[in-house]
């Protein structure tokens, strides 16, 4: 998210069930940026006992905002475990009635200069990954995604428009991964090698590509409060892709404070490393650098410049048993601009 006139506030004021077993966390939000002017809403987490004692603790996620601008985003977003903790069964339902901005495809946008587009999105899906049969270190999965979307760009003589690809945009695919971490929520210690594709079609929906994604993470402890992370993501879309789903950051957890494919093209790579502390009570913070660019061919990302970032956060925990933390960062990008983003759960 840019951020206008320096000004950006996030407001945490957390409120947390008193009981042996937590069940629910709820943190209002107040922020300002220049994407959405003032912005109001809530994130809150209802948490359910696990399958077995000490076993992962089920959560249904809810995140809900609307901004001065008339935007409106709400996602509804459960996590399930069954059969000990060998299957995972994450969904989510998402509206979103928004404004942003286009800024033209490629890897040298200037921040100045965008087309502004209406997006009305609707979109559900799952993801099942699975350990059963394999390797505890091993796990494969598959993935549903069904969207439809409805978008307008607003007049323009400065860039030329994309296609909008309104409508359907339904695949299915697949995941097989190597992850030893010991927490997806904080991880200590532990590495992630997964590799993804979705195929979207024209027979499940209206368009037809694919996406391919090589994500690599590595986590070490420093100490009992510290932890170092360090991440690899490569993507790549091919076919007749819309222009919000071309390969890029997404400003919130892979290059933060951008607007979502503020560069995108058919293939991108980002790179990330971040130190994370716990401070005291429920609060901690970390310091992070990102970089990443992206190029219509392979031959083309690997000339490209890469685009940077610094910046630090805070961390909110919602829930300390399960790891579970809020968090709100501020980035500078590029050296030249601010941005602003906040979340549940790390960035990677």
């Amino acid at each position: 998210m840019k951020i206008g006139a320096l000004v950006a506030l996030l407001l945490f004021i957390p409120l947390f069930a008193e009981d042996s077993f937590q069940r629910y966390s709820v943190v209002p939000i107040l922020g300002y940026t220049e994407e959405t002017e003032f912005q109001y809403g809530l994130m809150g987490l209802y948490f359910l006992k696990p399958e077995t004692e000490g076993g992962k603790v089920p959560e249904i996620g809810l995140t809900a905002y609307g901004s001065t601008r008339n935007q409106l985003h709400i996602a509804l977003e459960p996590y399930f475990y069954f059969f000990h903790d060998q299957i995972t069964v994450w969904s989510i339902l998402k509206y979103q009635d928004w404004i942003a901005s286009y800024f033209g495809r490629g890897n040298n946008p200037d921040i100045d200069e965008y087309v502004l587009f209406d997006r009305k999105k609707f979109q559900g899906g799952t993801r099942i990954e699975s350990r059963i049969g394999i390797p505890k270190e091993f796990k494969y999965g598959v993935e549903l995604h069904i969207e439809h979307t409805d978008i307008s760009f607003h007049e323009s003589d400065s860039m030329p428009l994309p296609h909008s690809h309104s409508g359907w945009r339904n695949g299915l695919g697949y995941l097989l991964g190597l992850d030893t971490r010991d927490n997806t929520n904080w991880t200590r210690h532990g590495y992630l090698v997964q590799w993804q594709q979705m195929f979207y079609n024209n027979h499940l929906g209206d368009y037809t590509f694919d996406v391919e994604t090589l994500d690599l993470r590595g986590y070490s402890s420093l100490s009992k409060t510290t932890t170092t992370a360090v991440g690899f993501l490569w993507m790549r879309s091919d076919g007749d892709v819309p222009f919000d789903m071309l390969a890029g950051p997404d400003g919130i957890s892979r290059f933060r404070g951008v607007e979502s494919l503020y560069f995108g093209d058919n293939q991108a790579v980002i790179v990330q490393a971040e130190a994370r502390q716990f401070i005291w009570w429920r609060l901690g913070g970390h310091v992070f650098f990102e970089g990443g660019k992206s190029g219509r061919y392979f031959s083309e990302l690997v000339r490209n410049d890469w685009h940077r970032s610094v910046g630090a956060g805070a961390l909110l925990g919602l829930n300390l048993k399960e790891n579970l933390f809020a968090r709100a960062d501020f980035s500078w990008v590029d050296f030249d601009h601010l941005g602003l983003s906040f979340y549940v759960r790390q960035a990677f």
